[in-house]
């Protein structure tokens, strides 16, 4: 990834997380947290991970329910960020955090 798409990345990341804490409150999904954005080299494509804190829902319904608003969310993006075009936004799932616990709790029940 260049500098560029780097930068681009982490201003998505953080532009992100304010609308989703401000706007989005009404999907009922919990906390909704951005771990990673993946920006295609000419930045016309943007892969957000996601995890999610106190839902009620499957994860699988969560993640449709964001991708169900993403032109309202690309919408608001567009009015906080200063690129030439928006980048069409697609959410999935990290779950990273849960993989790394599955092998630490692996880990400790080899230890004893």
């Amino acid at each position: 990834m260049s500098l560029r798409t780097q930068r681009v990345a982490e201003e998505l990341k953080h532009k992100l997380n304010s609308v989703m804490a401000k706007d989005l409150s009404e999907l009922s999904i919990g906390l909704v947290t951005i771990t990673n954005v993946m920006v295609s080299p000419d930045l016309k494509t943007a892969k957000i991970y996601v995890t999610f804190i106190g839902n009620k829902e499957p994860v699988d319904k969560c993640v449709d329910k964001l991708n169900e608003r993403k032109r309202h969310i690309r919408f608001l993006l567009a009015k906080i960020i200063s690129l030439k075009y928006t980048p069409d936004i697609i959410f999935y799932y990290d779950d990273t955090y849960e993989y790394a616990d599955r092998i630490q709790k692996l880990l400790n029940d080899l230890k004893g």
